[in-house]
């Protein structure tokens, strides 16, 4: 999904874009998954809450469990504020373009809002991982900057125009009934 809606079609997509926008991902799922009923925010607002500051971090963890699964060893004496890159792209315009697709993926899979999130944290850590051209600290603090912004932004509306596959009342009705998604049945 990545490198079709990010990359349109090219695997040479810059590092930070790629890093940013999944854990951008990541965290506006996660933000979705708080059940706010926001009428008058526009998307790109700042909305904090106590459920980003509890359940934010979990993100982190869980991406920086896959790094170490992957056999990457983080020096936490190298992550500091200044260890991580910001994306150059708009956080509306990203999250415009990469919900529906991934509302796709977590249809087909069964999942709600929180474990789509907890799916797009994993893949953050595969990105880090494959990205040869920054250190991994650096791509952790471009991942946890980039969590934060999107579990405390409010997101645009889904644009469901010109996407055949899904529809707004069957992700509505699937979202509250997903499986766990680290169950194989």
């Amino acid at each position: 999904m990545m490198v079709k809606v990010i990359g349109n079609g090219s695997r040479e997509i810059d590092t930070t874009e790629a890093i940013s926008s999944i854990a951008r991902l990541a965290g506006s799922f996660l933000f979705r998954s708080f059940g706010f009923k926001i009428n008058d925010a526009k998307p790109g607002t700042a909305i904090l809450s106590e459920e980003a500051n509890i359940k934010g971090p979990q993100l982190v963890n869980i991406t920086y469990a896959v790094i170490q699964n992957f056999g990457i060893q983080i020096d936490n004496n190298k992550m500091s504020n200044g260890n991580q890159k910001y994306a150059e792209s708009n956080f509306v315009d990203v999250i415009g373009k990469m919900q529906v697709p991934a509302l796709e993926i977590m249809k087909k899979n069964g999942l709600n809002y929180e474990q789509m999130s907890q799916c797009a944290a994993i893949a953050t850590a595969f990105i880090i991982q494959q990205s040869n051209n920054i250190i991994p600290e650096e791509g952790l603090g471009t991942a946890i900057y980039h969590f934060i912004e999107g579990s405390k932004t409010n997101p645009p509306d889904f644009d469901y125009t010109g996407r055949n596959k899904l529809g707004k009342q069957e992700v509505e009705k699937s979202v509250g009934q997903a499986k766990p998604w680290w169950k194989i049945w």
